[in-house]
């Protein structure tokens, strides 16, 4: 169990240190400021718009939708 608890820690710390380069960088987290992101799927286009940040790719809208 020593192991799933090592990835898990690894795993958050990982995440709060990409959410905190985001936040210095004023970018959304999720799609890393491009306000979009690119799926392969046949019922859809390639490309969505964030639902974080609702396309601006600012970190400040995805703070406040998160």
């Amino acid at each position: 169990m020593k192991i799933v608890k090592f990835f898990t820690d690894w795993y958050h710390a990982y995440k709060e240190k990409h959410i905190a380069k985001m936040k210095e960088q004023g970018k959304c987290p999720v799609c890393r400021g491009n306000g979009f992101a690119t799926i392969t799927s046949p019922y859809a286009g390639n490309a969505i718009d964030c639902h974080l940040c609702n396309g601006t790719g600012l970190y400040a809208e995805w703070e406040k939708n998160k």
